[in-house]
């Protein structure tokens, strides 16, 4: 695939809302939980240490563990994978701007999840600032287009995104 190209799925293929909603509650839970752990084990001993640590914590689960082939608890158990525009694993880079987007606060994670209803690709807020997909783990590409730039009004900021561009919306919405 070429820097100019990327792929696309059938619409069914893109996780939904509420299978996305579901996996990010289990890896929530999953992450809240070992948060609190290293809190209570810490907390006598090192208090300062306690921040770092769940930063870590937060950075290997959502980060390092959603790019290997298994994937988080949340992504293993709605049948997800997350991939790159271009088809490949979603590197390190792409999952770190995921994180930083996710934990900017509860009404952006709102909004990002709310915004991916409408998409094409079913891309939230994220995936659109990270260039991913958010797909069923079995799923395979029906097609190829090239990279267009689309600019979003949203809540009063201007952006640019880099999306697929699908000639025949047929392919990409057959089921």
């Amino acid at each position: 695939m070429s820097a100019d190209s990327g792929v696309y799925f059938r619409r069914d293929d893109y996780a939904s809302f509420w299978r996305r909603l579901a996996a990010d509650a289990v890896d929530s839970t999953v992450v809240a939980v070992l948060c609190l752990l290293t809190f209570a084990g810490l907390w006598d001993l090192a208090p300062k240490a306690v921040l770092p640590v769940c930063a870590l914590i937060f950075f290997c689960y959502f980060v390092l563990l959603k790019r290997s082939s298994k994937g988080t608890l949340g992504y293993i158990l709605g049948g997800l994978r997350i991939t790159g525009i271009d088809g490949q694993r979603a590197g390190l880079v792409q999952l770190t701007i995921r994180l930083i987007f996710m934990v900017l606060g509860p009404v952006n994670y709102l909004l990002d999840l709310a915004w991916l209803s409408s998409d094409d690709h079913r891309q939230a807020l994220r995936d659109k600032f990270a260039d991913t997909y958010v797909v069923l783990r079995g799923a395979v590409p029906v097609g190829s287009g090239r990279l267009i730039h689309r600019y979003y009004d949203i809540l009063g900021y201007n952006f640019l995104f880099r999306e697929v561009e699908v000639k025949n919306s047929k392919a990409a919405s057959a089921s």
